[in-house]
C-alpha cells in the first residue's frame, strides 16, 4: 500500500483536485482522506469529454472509483454533502462511497449562520471567510459544545433537536448582541436576516431533519491499521494552501481555521503505524488568492495575458475576486515547503518520505513558472529547486487529470 499526502504550496486553487484524480486512476483501490478544514474546499475535476465536478466533501478521485474518508480532523457538513452526492450521481451516474470516521465532528447551521454575521459585522475589515463556519465550528467544539457523527447516528430526530438548542442557549447567544451592535456599527443603514435566523427555532427543527437524512450517505468506521490495509493505495487530500495554515502568522488574521499542512497527515499515520511515502506540494506558475489578505506581488489579471477565466473561484459575498500575482523568489516559493517537512521531521512515519512538487497551469505562461524577478523556464527551475530537498517535479499542461 503507498501512501502519498497531497498539498497546497501557496494560498489554494492550486490543483489539487486535479492531483487526487490522477493518482486514483492510476490505482484501482485507493482511499482518499480528507483531513481538514471542511466544506469549504473546492477541488475541480475536469475531463476531456466535458464532465466537470467541485469536489467540496467528496474525494477528488471519486469518478475513478475511489472511497472517501472523513478523518476525525475533518469537520463534515451533512447537508452540503447529500446535495453534493445528489450532484455528483447526476453526472456520473453513481454515488461515490463514503466513510467517516465515527469520532469526526459535525458543522452545524448556527455555526454558518455566526460565520457568515460575524464576517457580514466587520464591514470593510472582513477577513476573506468563505462563510461555511468552519472557525466557529472549531471555536464551538473547543468549548466542549461539539457533535460527533456517531452521536447523530445514534440520536433520534428530537434528540437532535435537544442538543442544537442546548448549543444554541448555552454557547450561541452570549455574544448574540454585541455582534449584532458590530454589525449596525459597521454597516451603517445596512439591514441583516443573521440575527433573526439564529433565533428562529423552526430552523433548527429543519436541520436536525436534514442530519438525520445526510448520515444515509455515510458508513461509519474506526479506521484501524487492519481496515486501511483493504485498499491499496491512501491520498491525504489537503484542503487550502500552506500560507493560509491557521498558524501562519505572516498572513494572520487572514487564515484558515485549520492545519493545512503535514501535521494532522502525520498524526494519522503515527497512529495507525503507516510510513508516509510521498508528498506532493502542488502549484500554479503563478500564485492567486481568493479571499481577503495580503498577496505579495500582485498584479492584474491582464498582466499574464494567457491566464484563462477560472470558473470554479467565481466572484461572491464572502471572498469577492479572484486575485493573482507572480511568485516572489526562488527562496519564497521552497520554504513553506521545507518548513512544513522540517516541521514533522521527527516522526518516524517521515523516516523515507520522498519530497515532490507538481507545477500546474503550464500551458498558460509558455512553460515558465513567474516569479517578480522574471519568467524561469520550467526546466531552469527543475535544476534550481532538485537541490533544495525536493526529489521530483511533475508538470501540467492543462486542466484536465490525465495530464500529469
Amino acid at each position: 500500500m503507498k501512501t502519498v499526502a497531497v498539498i497546497g504550496k501557496n494560498f489554494g486553487d492550486e490543483g489539487k483536485g486535479l492531483a487526487c484524480a490522477s493518482l486514483s486512476k492510476n490505482v484501482q483501490k485507493t482511499l482518499i482522506i480528507k483531513h481538514n478544514g471542511g466544506g469549504q474546499a473546492g477541488h475541480t475535476v475536469e475531463d476531456k469529454s466535458g464532465n466537470r465536478f467541485v469536489h467540496h466533501q467528496i474525494g477528488s478521485g471519486a469518478k475513478y472509483g475511489a472511497a472517501t474518508l472523513l478523518a476525525d480532523t475533518f469537520y463534515a457538513d451533512l447537508y452540503q454533502l447529500r446535495e453534493e452526492i445528489n450532484n455528483f450521481r447526476n453526472i456520473y451516474g453513481f454515488s461515490p462511497l463514503i466513510f467517516a470516521d465515527k469520532n469526526a465532528y459535525i458543522t452545524v447551521i448556527d455555526d454558518v449562520l455566526r460565520n457568515m454575521f460575524i464576517e457580514s459585522s466587520r464591514g470593510d475589515s472582513r477577513h476573506g471567510s468563505c462563510g461555511m463556519g468552519i472557525d466557529e465550528c472549531q471555536k464551538r467544539i473547543e468549548s466542549g459544545y461539539g457533535i460527533t457523527m456517531q452521536e447523530v447516528n445514534d440520536l433520534p430526530e428530537t434528540g437532535l433537536l435537544d442538543r442544537l438548542r442546548k448549543i444554541r442557549n448555552e454557547y450561541g447567544s452570549k455574544d448574540l448582541e454585541k455582534i449584532k451592535d458590530d454589525f449596525e456599527h459597521n454597516n451603517p443603514g445596512e439591514e441583516t436576516e443573521y440575527y433573526e435566523m439564529l433565533k428562529d427555532d423552526d430552523i433548527l427543527a429543519s436541520f436536525a431533519s436534514y442530519l438525520k437524512i445526510g448520515m444515509e450517505n455515510v458508513i461509519l468506521v474506526e479506521p484501524t491499521p487492519e481496515w486501511l490495509q483493504g485498499f491499496e493505495q491512501i491520498v491525504f487530500e489537503t484542503g487550502q494552501g500552506l500560507l493560509l495554515d491557521q498558524d501562519y502568522e505572516l498572513y494572520a488574521p487572514h487564515l484558515t481555521s485549520s492545519k493545512t499542512g503535514l501535521h494532522n497527515i502525520v498524526q494519522f499515520l503515527q497512529k495507525k503505524r503507516l510510513p508516509l511515502d510521498e508528498v506532493i506540494y502542488v502549484s500554479r506558475t503563478y500564485v492567486t488568492r481568493h479571499g481577503n489578505g495580503p498577496l505579495p506581488c500582485e498584479i492584474r489579471r491582464e498582466e499574464l495575458p494567457g491566464i484563462l477565466e477560472d470558473m470554479t473561484n467565481v466572484d461572491n459575498e464572502w471572498q469577492g475576486s479572484i486575485r493573482y500575482a507572480r511568485h516572489e523568489s526562488i527562496k519564497a516559493f521552497v520554504n513553506p515547503m521545507l518548513e512544513d517537512m522540517r516541521s514533522v521531521k521527527d516522526y518516524s512515519c517521515m523516516k523515507d518520505t520522498t519530497a515532490s512538487v507538481l507545477l500546474t497551469h503550464l500551458n498558460e505562461t509558455d512553460r515558465k513558472v513567474c516569479f517578480e524577478i522574471g519568467d524561469i523556464p520550467v526546466e531552469e527551475l527543475m535544476d534550481i529547486i532538485g537541490k533544495k530537498e525536493i526529489a521530483r517535479i511533475y508538470t501540467s499542461y492543462d486542466r484536465y487529470e490525465t495530464d500529469i
